[in-house]
């Protein structure tokens, strides 16, 4: 009778333990029955929080293109010379009119006996004159921009026309301030190689004047 009481005894034990466990507030370790991701806190058997895992870096976008070195802008940042952009002073440089033969209406020309009578009409000629107009202006404008003083008065051209249309040669007379800036061969050349049309006659000679300032 002796061993069931003894089995008895351990049964009970066995189930106090149990129980214990269950409850929790006296059993410090629960008995070692927490698995894996708990653990035991007050008796009782909590989930353990997963760790934050760190937030994945993104890799660095690519770069398309082919990658180079900046060009510094002119006068500014990196230029080599403390961002101070110094103005150039342009230079004029007079044109060159040797090779523009001056008109002389006394010289005396050689007529070809099979030209017919016609000459270019005063309405054509002055259609022509304006056209040059705009390059005439080009030469004040390329003096002034350089920083020439000039003055002002009117610049009158006597040239003469071959029936071809060419230009045979360009006389300029200007007032001592035009001239001294040294615009007139500019002007004398623009004339020289405009081309009139032709026409079946004799040479002529045209007058025109141009105003300046």
């Amino acid at each position: 009778m002796s061993q069931p009481r003894r089995f008895l005894a351990c049964v009970a034990v066995a189930a106090a333990a149990v129980l214990a466990c269950e409850r929790g507030p006296d059993a410090s370790t629960c008995f070692d029955a927490c698995g894996e991701g708990t653990r035991c806190d007050g008796g009782k058997c909590v989930v353990v929080a997963a760790a934050a895992e760190p937030a994945a870096v993104a890799p660095e976008a690519k770069r398309s293109g082919r990658r180079g070195r900046r060009r510094p802008r002119a006068g500014g940042e990196g230029s080599g010379d403390d961002g101070d952009a110094s103005d150039a002073t342009a230079t004029y440089v007079p044109v060159d009119d040797r090779r523009i033969p001056k008109y002389d209406a006394t010289a005396t020309t050689v007529l070809d006996p099979a030209a017919g009578s016609e000459r270019l009409d005063d309405a054509t000629v002055r259609s022509h004159l304006r056209k040059l107009e705009p390059a005439l202006d080009r030469c004040i404008t390329d003096a002034a921009t350089a920083g020439v003083s000039i003055g002002s008065g009117r610049v009158k051209f006597v040239f003469g026309l071959s029936p071809s249309g060419k230009v045979t040669g360009v006389t300029a007379k200007a007032p001592p301030a035009i001239r001294d800036a040294g615009i007139v061969p500019c002007l004398r050349q623009v004339v020289f190689e405009h081309r009139f049309p032709s026409y079946d006659g004799p040479p002529m000679g045209v007058d025109y004047s141009f105003e300046v300032g």
